[in-house]
């Protein structure tokens, strides 16, 4: 007893072409993140004011510590989900993707921080005021690392928008 299988060309042709795959989610996430910021860091000033206001409110309710319960309840089912969620981004072989999105995903909230705060023109003053002061007080010159320098930068700027 004998089979036979009949296998047409075009079936042939399948098999040796190579295949495209659809790309991920969070590629598509990660560029449309990075887009949009490059957009808000060029043209802040040109964004119209209500779109401007619902960046902000954007930007704000992720940086922003929950307040309530039902918002820290809604913060730990989030990452919660995201334990569960992340084995499987690692086994899906998606991690570099899922980074790539955080990455981006941060650059837009910076993008969106950083035009409030050039439009801010107290900010401005009570950062510059806060620098010269810090610089003033120096006595000596000392070598700092880049970490350093911008966790300096950082306690400056804070303390400037405690000060307003």
């Amino acid at each position: 007893m004998s089979a036979t299988i009949t296998i047409s060309p075009s079936e042939i042709r399948q098999i040796f072409q190579p295949r495209t795959s659809s790309a991920s989610r969070f590629w598509e996430l990660a560029q449309k993140a990075n887009n949009l910021a490059v957009i808000i860091e060029d043209r802040w000033e040109k964004i119209p004011a209500e779109t401007q206001e619902l960046l902000k409110v954007f930007a704000y309710a992720f940086i922003e510590p929950p307040q309530g319960i039902k918002e820290r309840l809604l913060k730990f089912v989030g990452l919660f989900s995201l334990a569960i969620a992340l084995p499987w981004i690692v086994l899906k072989g998606e991690l570099d993707s899922f980074v790539a999105y955080i990455n981006a995903f941060n650059r837009l909230i910076n993008a969106i921080l950083s035009g409030v705060e050039r439009e801010d023109i107290a900010y401005q003053k009570a950062l510059s005021e806060a620098l010269e002061q810090t610089f003033a007080e120096l006595e000596t010159i000392e070598a700092m690392t880049a970490e350093e320098a911008c966790e300096r930068i950082r306690a400056i700027s804070y303390q400037a928008l405690e000060e307003l």
